[in-house]
């Protein structure tokens, strides 16, 4: 049986939701703000929820499932990162960011140094907490059965499923990326996806 861990339903396989976004109220202040940069669709969606005027500033995305965000609240996007990993995104925004007042809105925690690589390299940019991920509490009889594959989309999949079950030898794991790989245990072996996306997953998964 495949078990996805993610916000959203996907057929023919089992969704289990591990965690959930809350949403920070907050009204950040975006005069002068030329350029935004989004590293999820829920930033893009906290930042609607907030009532400032954001779509007419230039918004950069980090991938596709984050360009369709912004072009569903109806913003300016200008570019789409095709690779997921905020370390590469930072690389390629340094000289489309050149003299630009940035603006940042962002996870109350987060793993990818995307922020500190651009300071570094002197973009004029200012970051805001604008939600957070909590992770759902399930008792024992939610666990995946033996021999399961497990999908994990986020390095917080990873964190709420091991605060909620134990890891039986018999699971397989499929992650979207390394930096979620990274965060499983040891001994865990998993398989990576070549291409960083929930459909990537499961078609992987199911090809096993």
């Amino acid at each position: 049986m495949i078990y996805l861990f993610s916000d959203q339903a996907y057929e023919e396989v089992a969704h289990l939701p591990l965690f959930e976004i809350v949403f920070i109220p907050s009204s950040p202040m975006l005069e002068g703000v030329d350029a935004i940069i989004f590293t999820s669709k829920n930033s893009v969606k906290a930042l609607e929820l907030c009532g400032v005027d954001w779509q007419d500033k230039a918004c950069y995305a980090i991938g596709e499932g984050t360009a369709t965000a912004i072009r569903t609240y109806g913003g300016n996007l200008v570019f789409t990162c095709k690779n997921s990993y905020g370390d590469l995104f930072a690389q390629e925004l340094i000289p489309l960011l050149k003299n630009k007042r940035v603006f940042f809105p962002r996870a109350k925690e987060v793993i990818s140094p995307l922020f500190e690589i651009l300071s570094t390299e002197g973009v004029n940019i200012f970051q805001h907490v604008m939600y957070e991920t909590r992770c759902k509490q399930y008792d024992a009889s939610y666990a995946p059965q033996k021999n399961a594959i497990l999908i994990f989309t986020s390095p917080s999949t990873v964190h709420c499923f091991l605060k909620n079950f134990s890891w039986d030898e018999s699971y397989r794991a499929i992650v979207i990326g390394t930096k979620t790989a990274a965060v499983l245990p040891l001994h865990v072996k998993p398989l990576i996806a070549d291409v960083q996306t929930i459909e990537h997953c499961i078609a992987l998964a199911k090809a096993l």
